[in-house]
């Protein structure tokens, strides 16, 4: 059972149908999918000794593999001709993964080291594989190199433990209380009790660390005054995890406690503090941050105290929390633009200019903003030349592309898309401009935008951003008197047209209407609906468009409300604003949900790219961010909004 479970995971990707054409190769590749999920070893090499050159027939041969590695069979040579004649494909990848995962787990790690220097694209598991590899064989430098796992709050799993174990023993006490709070302020908080117990001669109970941080309150209530080193450690741990729930209380106590706590406790919870009070927009957050003077702050809290001070209208202090940021962060596009701005607003003009220009022209929220700073409203760049008959071949012989589109074609769409980018990982302009040419004829949009996207020098926009059923969209905008730009600007970024489209919720279709979404819109437009409706095409474009214009109407008329309270809920929205007149970006960057400010932001920078390769003129981000006006004002304060339901239900 186990062996086939195994398998199953190896092939479950796929989820084919049968409805595909199924001519030669792909009935011997379904049979043999079936076989894979039910551990049928002897079908699956009757099935492979009948190979007759198509694509797909390696993917048998993979499944056979993936078969005898559950089993524990001595596979070495056969994996080994495996990935040679397979090399530089995903599979021979994933056959290297697997085979890498079994000699780890076999201590084997002679195979783990030679088989990991030959990875094309390894990911985090594969990396720690490596990384338990070099610990066990004594190298010396593997230590410093693994480093980052001590400084990563991310979810480690079975590969990178050890190596998290095996930094713990070289840390001091410091070291693990200073982790164990970054795991807090990542919310992990079983891995921030699992840090401590780590700790030689169990210096901290782990019962009560597991306390605080399940219940602050009692942990406080029964701990008014920390006397030990242990005591104040755990309830600064307690402290900054009512934060994250009860922001005015967690401030209540840290006043309280005073001088129980050293100032670096004080300064370090000022900051957990301000950015609390940062992702409530709450005025005082500034004032904490303020408090926190030089405490270490995680990036996360570097990020919203610039935001604290962006609703603030404090520059000099966006100025100054942006050159307090590590170089990696400040370096992202948002903060690039924002201490341009920051530079600008505290007279040195042309400083700012200069950090504007490092990001200006890009088609993204913040190139286009910057672009705008200096006088550029966004155009699209004149399109590459079309793809030859002979880039289009050279394209269609490649054997991931030719994987990617028999998989398309038996509905196998996850494994498809692995195939797909896999083959545009490292390819030319040329190459990427051809293959979104031939996605496009295949019906593919997501793959055709996703390989235009990656052009470095040579940009086709019209494959960017597609308007596939446009026969649909377009009329449907035009009755709910939506701009049809921002309605394509926000179902390319739901969707990127694939119809079939589900998302973890159960969102649907184009626009990722959720079904509840969709019968209340068709009972406020009087639209004849059943359940299940929704997936269809005609009926999935006018009830989210109708839903956007329900959303617009109630919040001011503005396309950044209206896009945020799709995402998010429109009973949100009222909250997200400020006591005064807003500008827009700002809206955006100080949204609380980080998927919801992206989502934002994406959608409005899509509706400006369309609007620009549409019209052919240049076009205006800010115009259409405009200023967000405090609640109070007319229509912006509907009842309603707190009923009705998220377009997408993505938060």
């Amino acid at each position: 059972m186990k062996q086939v479970l195994c398998v199953a995971l190896a092939i479950g990707a796929l989820s084919l149908g049968t409805g595909a054409y199924a001519a030669g190769g792909e009935e011997r590749f379904l049979a043999a999918r079936d076989a894979a999920r039910n551990g049928d070893l002897a079908r699956i090499n009757q099935l492979a000794a009948q190979r007759g050159g198509d694509p797909l027939d390696a993917y048998i041969d993979y499944w056979a593999l993936s078969i005898r590695l559950a089993r524990k069979d001595d596979v070495d040579g056969d994996l080994a001709s495996f990935t040679a004649r397979e090399e530089g494909t995903l599979l021979a990848e994933r056959a290297r993964g697997d085979w890498i995962r079994a000699a780890a787990r076999a201590q084997r790690w002679d195979v783990v080291l030679r088989e990991g220097a030959m990875l094309r694209q390894p990911e985090q598991e594969m990396n720690c594989w490596v990384l338990q590899a070099r610990l066990n064989t004594g190298d010396p430098q593997a230590l410093k190199d693994a480093e980052p796992q001590w400084e990563s709050t991310a979810e480690p799993g079975e590969a990178c433990t050890p190596v998290i174990a095996a930094l713990s023993a070289s840390k001091s006490e410091d070291a693990h209380w200073q982790r164990a709070r970054r795991l807090v302020d990542a919310r992990r908080y079983g891995a921030a009790r699992a840090t401590l117990e780590a700790l030689p001669g169990n210096a901290v109970s782990g019962t009560a660390v597991a306390e605080a941080l399940d219940n602050p309150l009692r942990w406080l209530a029964k701990n008014p005054t920390p006397v030990s080193r242990t005591q104040r450690d755990i309830t600064v741990l307690a402290l900054s995890r009512l934060a994250q729930t009860d922001y005015r209380g967690a401030a209540a106590r840290v006043e309280a406690l005073g001088t129980a706590l050293s100032p670096s406790d004080r300064a370090w919870l000022s900051g957990v503090l301000g950015w609390q009070a940062a992702r409530g927009n709450q005025p005082e957050a500034l004032a904490w941050y303020r408090a926190a003077g030089s405490a270490p702050l995680s990036e996360e809290s570097r990020a919203w105290q610039v935001r604290a001070a962006l609703r603030a209208r404090a520059w000099g202090e966006v100025r100054r929390a942006v050159e307090a940021m590590p170089p990696a962060q400040r370096n992202q596009p948002e903060w690039v633009y924002w201490y341009g701005r920051a530079l600008i607003e505290t007279n040195r003009t042309a400083q700012g200019r200069e950090e504007l220009e490092r990001i200006a022209g890009a088609p993204t929220f913040y190139g286009m903003l910057a672009g705008e700073e200096l006088g550029r409203p966004f155009v699209a760049p004149k399109g590459a030349k079309p793809p030859s008959r002979a880039e289009i071949a050279r394209v269609e012989s490649d054997v991931s592309v030719r994987r990617a589109l028999a998989l398309f074609r038996l509905e196998g769409r996850l494994d498809g898309v692995r195939e797909w980018n896999w083959a545009m990982r490292a390819a030319d302009d040329r190459f990427l401009l051809a293959a979104a040419e031939i996605a496009r004829r295949e019906q593919l949009y997501d793959r055709a935008i996703y390989s235009a996207e990656r052009t470095q020098a040579e940009h086709d926009f019209g494959m960017r951003y597609l308007v596939p059923y446009y026969d649909k969209v377009e009329p449907a905008s035009r009755r709910w008197g939506l701009d049809v730009y921002w309605v394509y600007g926000l179902m390319r970024q739901e969707s990127r047209f694939v119809t079939a489209a589900r998302s973890s919720v159960g969102a649907q279709g184009l626009m990722q209407v959720m079904p509840g979404t969709a019968s209340y819109v068709a009972k406020k437009i009087g639209m004849p609906y059943t359940k299940g409706q929704v997936i269809d095409l005609d009926t999935n474009v006018m009830l989210g468009t109708a839903y956007l214009k329900m959303v617009l109407d109630r919040l001011d008329g503005h396309p950044a409300l209206a896009s945020a309270a799709y995402n998010a809920g429109p009973g949100r929205i009222p909250r997200w604003k400020a006591a005064e007149p807003l500008e827009g970006a700002v809206f955006a960057e100080t949204i609380p949900i980080s998927e919801t400010r992206d989502y934002v932001k994406k959608v409005l920078a899509n509706t400006v790219a369309y609007a620009a390769v549409l019209t052919g003129k240049p076009q205006s981000l800010k115009q259409r961010l405009g200023t967000v006006q405090p609640n109070g004002t007319a229509g912006a304060d509907v009842p309603e909004l707190n009923e009705m339901p998220a377009g997408d239900g993505g938060n």
